[in-house]
């Protein structure tokens, strides 16, 4: 039934400009701001430099003081190379308040357009069996990679609505959201992924047509084993490291920028008729 006659929707315009635009053109993120909280860690800084590299503006952050300076420096010479500007700000990503507050600042202060897409990265893992796993633990865990989410999504949303401006919002999942990890007991982190997966189609629900709000697209990116400083733990455990590669149709883990393309191009025009949807990029792991 169409949702024509519900007085709660309206209709929608596509962004993608039609088939005049080039191809290359739907990657582009020109004049756009795009907030990625998390972004201090590995994933944060590649998604940054990716946006950087397609015309956006970046703003990253994080809960720590400042990024690692190598990796911030870095990011700062490409930023200048291209013409572009990188932010970063320090957020508590569990706080409604704070992450409003830094938000405020931001548009204020700092940034020339904007800002239309954001890219939760803010995430954590921790691991044990559930019979020793604390309720306080439990908590912890949800309240920033679920809460969190949330309460970024929510900010930037509200920037958007009261700026009119329409966009794109990628919450970074997990393959573990969707199956449960061999080897490693990771049941508070599997759920919290598999809430991020519909909270994602939740909001794209409400943002993709409804009235008052600017067009929303919300998709998710379920990632597969990432080799960084959060999995050096796991893979300690003897076996670990050949198991998780084998359990994957490439076998092997996977880089931190493997998932800059797959960030961008839901991100950008190219993906104008995707909302609600999760892009898994695992290596194979799930099509067995």
């Amino acid at each position: 039934m169409s949702n024509t006659a519900d007085p709660s929707f309206r209709e929608v315009k596509p962004r993608h400009g039609g088939p005049e635009r080039s191809t290359a053109s739907l990657f582009r993120l020109d004049d756009r701001t795009i907030v990625i909280s998390g972004g201090a860690g590995y994933l944060g800084m590649e998604v940054a430099g990716a946006v950087l590299e397609c015309g956006g503006d970046v703003v990253l952050m994080d809960v720590v003081d400042a990024p690692p300076k190598h990796a911030w420096d870095q990011l700062q010479l490409l930023a200048d190379k291209v013409r572009r500007l990188a932010v970063y700000l320090k957020a508590d990503v569990t706080s409604s308040e704070n992450v409003r507050h830094v938000l405020d600042v931001l548009v204020k202060s700092y940034i020339p357009h904007p800002i239309s897409g954001l890219v939760t990265c803010a995430g954590v893992s921790d691991n044990d069996p559930a019979t020793e796993f604390s309720t306080e633990r439990f908590r912890r865990l949800m309240d920033i990679n679920v809460t969190g989410t949330f309460v970024v999504a929510q900010a930037v949303a509200e920037l958007m609505r009261k700026e009119d401006v329409s966009g794109s919002m990628v919450f970074v999942a997990s393959m573990s959201g969707t199956v449960a990890n061999k080897g490693v007991d990771t049941a508070a982190y599997n759920a919290s992924k598999s809430a991020v997966l519909q909270l994602a189609r939740s909001l794209a629900a409400e943002w993709g047509s409804r009235k008052g709000m600017p067009l929303i697209r919300v998709n998710t990116l379920s990632p597969g084993y990432i080799m960084t400083p959060a999995t050096e733990g796991a893979l300690q455990k003897p076996g670990m490291k050949q198991q998780w590669e084998g359990d994957n149709m490439l076998y092997r883990l996977s880089q931190p920028d493997e998932f800059r393309a797959p960030v961008i191009f839901l991100l950008a025009d190219g993906s104008s008729f995707m909302t609600g949807a999760d892009l898994r990029v695992d290596g194979g792991h799930c099509a067995w």
